[in-house]
Protein backbone atom coordinates (compact mmCIF):
# COMPACT_ATOMS: atom_id res chain seq x y z
CA UNK A 1 0.00 0.00 0.00
CA UNK A 2 1.38 3.23 -0.90
CA UNK A 3 -0.59 5.60 0.56
CA UNK A 4 1.85 7.10 3.03
CA UNK A 5 3.84 8.20 0.45
CA UNK A 6 1.12 10.80 -0.74
CA UNK A 7 -0.44 12.10 2.90
CA UNK A 8 -0.38 15.70 3.12
CA UNK A 9 0.50 15.84 -1.01
CA UNK A 10 -2.50 17.24 -3.58
CA UNK A 11 -2.92 13.65 -4.78
CA UNK A 12 -3.66 12.37 -1.05
CA UNK A 13 -7.20 11.96 -1.56
CA UNK A 14 -7.08 10.30 -4.91
CA UNK A 15 -4.89 7.74 -3.87
CA UNK A 16 -6.37 6.82 -0.99
CA UNK A 17 -9.48 6.49 -2.69
CA UNK A 18 -7.61 4.32 -5.10
CA UNK A 19 -5.85 1.91 -2.88
CA UNK A 20 -9.01 1.52 -0.20
CA UNK A 21 -11.12 -0.07 -3.60
CA UNK A 22 -8.54 -2.91 -3.24
CA UNK A 23 -9.16 -4.05 0.27
CA UNK A 24 -11.34 -6.81 0.40
CA UNK A 25 -14.98 -5.94 3.02
CA UNK A 26 -13.69 -8.02 5.41
CA UNK A 27 -13.10 -7.66 9.66
CA UNK A 28 -9.61 -7.80 10.72
CA UNK A 29 -10.71 -11.38 12.59
CA UNK A 30 -10.45 -13.06 9.28
CA UNK A 31 -8.61 -10.69 7.07
CA UNK A 32 -5.20 -11.04 9.50
CA UNK A 33 -5.90 -12.99 12.66
CA UNK A 34 -7.41 -16.41 11.63
CA UNK A 35 -4.51 -15.93 8.90
CA UNK A 36 -1.23 -15.39 11.33
CA UNK A 37 0.51 -17.65 13.83
CA UNK A 38 2.78 -14.58 15.08
CA UNK A 39 -0.16 -12.72 16.99
CA UNK A 40 0.40 -11.35 20.74
CA UNK A 41 -2.50 -10.54 22.78
CA UNK A 42 -1.80 -7.96 25.77
CA UNK A 43 -3.79 -7.91 28.49
CA UNK A 44 -4.87 -4.09 29.05
CA UNK A 45 -8.08 -2.36 30.82
CA UNK A 46 -10.07 0.02 28.82
CA UNK A 47 -13.36 0.22 27.30
CA UNK A 48 -13.95 -1.32 23.96
CA UNK A 49 -16.80 -1.27 21.52
CA UNK A 50 -16.72 -2.04 18.00
CA UNK A 51 -18.32 0.75 16.48
CA UNK A 52 -19.29 -1.46 13.15
CA UNK A 53 -23.23 0.07 13.04
CA UNK A 54 -25.13 2.22 13.22
CA UNK A 55 -27.13 0.55 16.23
CA UNK A 56 -23.73 0.50 18.07
CA UNK A 57 -22.42 3.74 17.06
CA UNK A 58 -25.91 5.01 19.00
CA UNK A 59 -24.42 3.91 22.15
CA UNK A 60 -22.27 6.74 22.83
CA UNK A 61 -24.90 9.32 21.86
CA UNK A 62 -27.17 10.96 23.89
CA UNK A 63 -31.03 10.54 23.59
CA UNK A 64 -33.73 12.65 24.37
CA UNK A 65 -36.60 11.98 26.62
CA UNK A 66 -38.97 9.58 24.04
CA UNK A 67 -35.41 6.99 23.41
CA UNK A 68 -34.63 9.24 19.90
CA UNK A 69 -31.01 9.75 18.90
CA UNK A 70 -30.46 12.85 17.25
CA UNK A 71 -26.72 13.56 15.46
CA UNK A 72 -25.27 16.14 13.72
CA UNK A 73 -28.78 17.95 12.42
CA UNK A 74 -31.39 19.67 13.24
CA UNK A 75 -34.44 17.95 13.88
CA UNK A 76 -38.29 18.25 14.04
CA UNK A 77 -39.95 15.34 15.35
CA UNK A 78 -43.87 14.26 16.48
CA UNK A 79 -44.77 11.07 17.96
CA UNK A 80 -41.17 9.63 17.01
CA UNK A 81 -39.95 6.74 19.52
CA UNK A 82 -36.66 4.93 19.88
CA UNK A 83 -35.15 6.80 16.74
CA UNK A 84 -32.09 7.44 15.62
CA UNK A 85 -31.67 10.19 13.00
CA UNK A 86 -28.16 11.68 11.71
CA UNK A 87 -28.03 14.28 8.76
CA UNK A 88 -25.56 16.72 7.75
CA UNK A 89 -27.02 19.61 6.27
CA UNK A 90 -31.02 19.48 5.93
CA UNK A 91 -33.84 19.87 8.70
CA UNK A 92 -35.15 15.92 9.00
CA UNK A 93 -38.49 15.98 9.77
CA UNK A 94 -40.49 12.57 11.02
CA UNK A 95 -43.47 12.00 12.54
CA UNK A 96 -45.25 8.54 13.63
CA UNK A 97 -42.09 6.80 13.83
CA UNK A 98 -40.56 4.18 15.77
CA UNK A 99 -37.82 1.79 16.01
CA UNK A 100 -36.21 3.34 12.79
CA UNK A 101 -32.85 4.60 11.28
CA UNK A 102 -32.78 7.49 9.35
CA UNK A 103 -29.22 8.80 7.93
CA UNK A 104 -29.13 11.86 5.37
CA UNK A 105 -25.83 12.54 3.78
CA UNK A 106 -24.98 14.89 1.00
CA UNK A 107 -25.93 12.71 -1.38
CA UNK A 108 -28.24 9.33 -0.04
CA UNK A 109 -31.00 9.34 2.37
CA UNK A 110 -31.30 5.67 4.39
CA UNK A 111 -34.26 5.12 6.07
CA UNK A 112 -35.03 1.58 7.82
CA UNK A 113 -36.22 -0.12 10.61
CA UNK A 114 -33.17 -1.03 13.33
CA UNK A 115 -34.16 -4.58 13.44
CA UNK A 116 -32.69 -4.30 9.54
CA UNK A 117 -29.56 -2.28 9.88
CA UNK A 118 -27.15 -5.21 9.16
CA UNK A 119 -29.21 -5.11 5.90
CA UNK A 120 -27.34 -2.10 4.87
CA UNK A 121 -24.16 -3.98 3.86
CA UNK A 122 -26.71 -6.18 1.23
CA UNK A 123 -28.04 -2.73 -0.06
CA UNK A 124 -24.46 -1.00 -0.54
CA UNK A 125 -23.33 -4.34 -2.53
CA UNK A 126 -26.50 -4.12 -4.45
CA UNK A 127 -26.44 -1.02 -5.51
CA UNK A 128 -22.90 -1.48 -6.19
CA UNK A 129 -23.64 -3.90 -8.65
CA UNK A 130 -26.35 -1.76 -10.47
CA UNK A 131 -24.27 0.63 -12.83
CA UNK A 132 -26.93 3.59 -12.69
CA UNK A 133 -26.43 3.88 -9.39
CA UNK A 134 -22.28 3.65 -9.15
CA UNK A 135 -21.75 6.60 -8.46
CA UNK A 136 -23.21 6.54 -5.11
CA UNK A 137 -20.48 4.16 -3.59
Amino acid sequence: MRIYEYIGTPDEERVIREEYEKIDGISIDFGVMQRTHRAVVIPTNFVWDDIGSFTSLERFLNRDEHGNVISNCEAAVLDVRNTTIIGEKRLIAAIGVKDMLIVDTDDVVLICPKDRSQSIKDLVKKISNMEELERFI
